[in-house]
């Protein structure tokens, strides 16, 4: 795994003192077969950085071992905060859960399949350090099935184009958000949320970490193709007019045509006393504004599905319990008492 530093800062860099808290917020469905090496590979990164930490796991209502692995990891039971919500509420919800159960005064996000290697997370501090207030990462190389980078190549492509405030090409999940910028996220009442592009809209001083994105550590994928389409989706159509504006430009070409058509039979008809079939130019006709009306009926809808996501307020998540080993029952589980007990607090958003 490699980084290098790309979209830099404006101005003179600052020298921030070492952060008080640390959080790492990793959303997690299904999880199981990564748990173990995940946090064995974040205390290994973590513990010597000398700065106390907290690790927020969002359970998004898994239904294999995630919880039980987690809980069965004691050497992080003082840091850990299990944050498990009513059922399975997709990637978006469960990123705002566990951003707004952080408490450290820098964030990390991360995946918890080990593909956003938690070895990067001293290099996203030390931008923090020198000054800025957002550290994204993009991606050079991604060890996964062509279908899948040409699928997440061509999307960030597309709303790298359509977007109104263009996020850098690339920009993923995996970053480190200061606490200011994130109380500005999360300050947002909008319920889609695409982060990547909520990220950037905010400013700050954002910074650029370029890295090699290893393939999945263990299991299959929890973001099936439909799931990265609503993603997408959100991202475009919650970032972009663009495609109102196109609508409005096929809906203009349709007429145009049709303009076009209409003097083409009259010429046919007066002029050159030519013989017109109606049924070929009927049927290209009745096609080409058909399949126009319906495109842009689609666009119209996209957006208004949203409005109407908005307007009902429903929460993006829904939190069952907040499970978290309390200290005292860690020292007395170390020195060979009773198994590690919980503090668990149910309910809330």
């Amino acid at each position: 795994m490699q980084a290098s530093a790309g979209y830099g800062l404006s101005g003179a860099a600052l020298e921030r003192p070492t952060p008080a808290l640390i959080s790492v917020v990793i959303p997690m469905f299904n999880e199981q077969e990564s748990v173990r090496p995940l946090l064995e590979r974040l205390e290994t990164t973590l513990r010597p950085l000398g700065i106390p930490f907290e690790i927020v796991a969002v359970d998004d209502g898994s239904r294999d071992g995630t919880r039980e692995r987690l809980l069965g990891f004691p050497p992080l039971a003082r840091e850990l905060s299990i944050v498990c919500l009513s059922r399975n509420f997709g990637l978006e919800g469960a990123i705002e859960a566990g951003l707004r159960h952080a408490r450290g005064d820098v964030v990390v996000l991360m995946d918890a399949d080990l593909q956003d290697p938690p070895e990067l997370v001293p290099t996203l501090l030390d931008a923090w350090r020198n000054g800025a207030e957002v550290v994204f990462t993009t991606k050079r190389t991604r060890a996964e099935p062509l279908a899948r980078r040409a699928a997440f190549g061509g999307f960030h492509l597309l709303y790298h184009r359509l977007a109104r405030i263009p996020s850098p090409l690339g920009a993923g999940n995996f970053s480190l958000i200061d606490r200011a910028a994130l109380d500005a996220v999360l300050a947002m009442p909008e319920r889609s949320r695409y982060l990547p592009g909520l990220r950037y809209w905010v400013g700050f001083r954002q910074v650029e970490i370029a890295y090699d994105r290893p393939e999945r550590a263990a299991g299959r994928p929890s973001m099936t193709f439909s799931k990265l389409l609503k993603l997408g989706l959100d991202g475009i159509f919650g970032f972009s007019h663009l495609p109102l504006r196109l609508a409005t430009l096929l809906g203009a070409v349709a007429c145009a045509l049709g303009v076009v058509l209409v003097g083409w039979v009259l010429v046919e008809r007066f002029i050159t006393h030519t013989a017109i079939l109606g049924w070929p130019s009927l049927m290209i006709a009745v096609c080409f504004l058909g399949g126009a009306q319906l495109v842009a009926i689609g666009i119209l809808g996209e957006y208004l599905s949203r409005v109407f996501d908005e307007v009902r307020r429903r929460p993006n998540y829904i939190v069952r319990e907040v499970l978290r080993p309390s200290a005292a029952a860690v020292e007395e589980s170390e020195s060979g008492g009773s198994p590690v007990s919980l503090q668990t607090r149910r309910g809330g958003r």
